[in-house]
């Protein structure tokens, strides 16, 4: 009877073993991310270029939809209905990211970003980013707003009222909710790398560029170049040592 009752105890052990062995890896491989920064930027396009329509904090759980070709930016989607595009770099997961669709046509859900008037008592609404612009109106206080735009410095912010007028209010008046700063430029200009300090010599320092081959790590790159891996994460924003993706290239300072 107790070889039985072993035989049993065996057979219930390995049928369990078995049935963890399939369970764990199919919720280690499910496609979800945690944010790794302290405010993510959830935006409408694979780009830097493109307005936020949502901001996430630190630790923040999301499903991943899709990827871009290059595999540097992620489409995920929240529980709430927003859905979106944020940089790879920021996200931590276990999930091969690699493994997720392309999807370079997906657009964002189509949410505009709301403000208020919270600093002003009576808050000119101008024609141009310039505090010498015609006023069109002048906003009361804790009047809401839809946030459209901004000029190349976040110093302003492009608003519609909910009579559809249109104009430019400082941004230090007012509060938004994605930071004035994430929506795209609305005054001519477009994303670039901000210029070299006032003073400085403003020559261009050129560095060199590695394409992530197969085989590759971030510590292979550093003894290659001479240079520090942590150095190299920083100017490509990596917050993960231990992923790169093969195809993309990295600036090596």
């Amino acid at each position: 009877m107790e070889k039985n009752m072993t035989r049993r105890l065996l057979l219930l052990t390995l049928i369990f073993t078995m049935l963890l062995a399939v369970a764990a890896p199919a919720f280690a491989q499910s496609p979800v991310a945690s944010v790794s920064t302290g405010s993510l930027n959830v935006r409408s396009g694979p780009g830097l270029q493109y307005g936020s329509v949502a901001t996430l904090p630190y630790g923040f759980g999301v499903q991943m939809v899709a990827r871009n070709d290059a595999g540097n930016w992620i489409y995920i989607s929240l529980t709430n209905g927003v859905t979106g595009w944020v940089n790879v770099n920021y996200l931590y997961t276990n999930y091969p990211t690699r493994s997720l669709p392309v999807g370079e046509q997906l657009i964002a859900a189509p949410l505009v970003p709301t403000g208020a008037n919270t600093g002003a008592i009576s808050l000119n609404l101008r024609t141009n980013p310039d505090p010498v612009a015609a006023i069109v109106r002048v906003v009361g206080l804790s009047q809401t707003f839809e946030l459209i735009g901004r000029s190349y410095d976040s110093n302003w912010a492009q608003i519609r009222l909910p009579d559809g007028t249109v104009g430019w209010v400082e941004a230090r008046y007012v509060t938004t909710g994605v930071p004035v700063r994430s929506v795209s430029p609305s005054d001519g200009s477009v994303y670039a790398p901000p210029p070299p300090p006032y003073g400085s010599t403003g020559q261009p320092t050129y560095a060199r560029r590695h394409l992530v081959v197969a085989g590759d790590t971030l510590a292979k790159i550093a003894q290659r170049y001479g240079v520090n891996l942590y150095a190299i994460a920083a100017a490509n924003n990596i917050t993960n040592v231990n992923l790169i993706y093969r195809g993309t290239y990295l600036i090596i300072p």
